[in-house]
């Protein structure tokens, strides 16, 4: 059965009414996850929702560990669809709505598609548009290391990851957006890219899909900004996948977003370590060697590394440790 989990703290959004009448048909699951600023009731037939006392209910110290009013509450929302059964949980955000013609657009993760094959960060974008603009949480020194041709083969490729784009108001930082936006932006449509190994693009959780095997991966950090843990998750996935023999795969947009209201003086000063240590990130993350071959032994491992170098926190090391042992006891 395959899940979908959303955050929100609102009352139910279009997009979610979008996304019970698109997936229920198709036998799916759809989890909400509320936070102390939630309604108090939440009037969706057919979704789950998880409100603070249910999830404190279900995880204890692992809910306890996890911010009030955090994007890392979702994490919950992972779980409890592992608990549940889920074969692959997507994800995505209140105010992304779902396109009635393409979502969901996700490939089965054995396929035959266009790889990229170069070592080093790129800007994923580049390769669905013409337009200057780049993703949330790329190193603002390599904007300009757009997709070329040359370096793309075409081969079969494990994807146990999928992020597929938004049009319209599609997800960057606020340095794009109070510099260089100009107006809504339509990708390519039918277009596909994986990363090979050792090339980066950050992803975000509005529109992406994990198989399986890769749901250790699903864990957000909690000692960072909620505009940070999504793209620190992003690039230690993609080292994690290559130790698997995996990769991400991108694909053109299934939704479109309508964007909630958001203060962009603010959102800068909360996304500054997205400029100031996602060098740092990958840097370290090519320094990390395992010989481990489980996905959860591979998060474990990596935390605890990144917690060495002083980047997570203890309080990380022990989320990612219940988190591991919650996951392990469910699959």
């Amino acid at each position: 059965m395959n899940f979908l989990v959303i955050t929100t703290i609102q009352s139910p959004t279009p997009a979610l009414f979008k996304y019970r009448d698109l997936l229920l048909e198709l036998g799916w699951r759809i989890v909400v996850v509320g936070d102390q600023k939630s309604p108090p009731t939440f009037d969706l037939p057919g979704v789950d929702y998880l409100n603070l006392e249910k999830q404190q209910e279900l995880f204890g110290e692992l809910a306890s560990l996890v911010p009030l009013n955090h994007y890392a509450r979702k994490n919950l929302g992972y779980l409890y669809a592992i608990q549940k059964g889920a074969e692959a949980i997507a994800e995505s955000d209140d105010d992304n709505i779902p396109y009635d013609d393409k979502y969901p657009n996700f490939l089965p993760p054995q396929i035959n598609t266009s790889v990229l094959e170069v070592k080093d960060t790129v800007n994923v974008y580049s390769y669905f548009t013409e337009k200057k603009i780049w993703p949330r949480g790329i190193p603002l020194d390599k904007v300009g290391n757009l997709v070329s041709e040359e370096q793309i083969v075409k081969k079969e490729v494990t994807c146990y990851l999928q992020q597929g784009l938004a049009d319209l108001d599609p997800d960057v930082d606020a340095i794009y957006r109070l510099t260089t936006a100009q107006g809504d932006v339509i990708f390519d449509s039918d277009k596909k890219l994986a990363l090979g190994s050792g090339c980066y693009s950050p992803f975000n959780t509005q529109n992406t899909l994990f198989y399986k095997e890769a749901f250790p991966l699903m864990l957000l950090p909690i000692s960072v900004h909620s505009r940070v843990t999504d793209i620190w998750r992003s690039y230690i996935a993609q080292k994690l996948l290559w130790c698997m023999d995996s990769s991400v795969l991108f694909l053109s947009p299934s939704v479109y977003q309508q964007r909630n209201e958001h203060n962009l003086l603010k959102d800068f000063k909360d996304e500054i370590p997205l400029y100031t240590q996602v060098n740092d990130l990958i840097n370290l993350l090519e320094t990390f060697n395992s010989d481990t071959i489980s996905p959860g032994g591979l998060m474990s491992e990596l935390y605890s590394f990144l917690r060495q170098h002083n980047f997570l926190g203890d309080l990380d090391v022990r989320l990612c440790d219940l988190w591991i042992k919650a996951i392990s006891s469910s699959l």
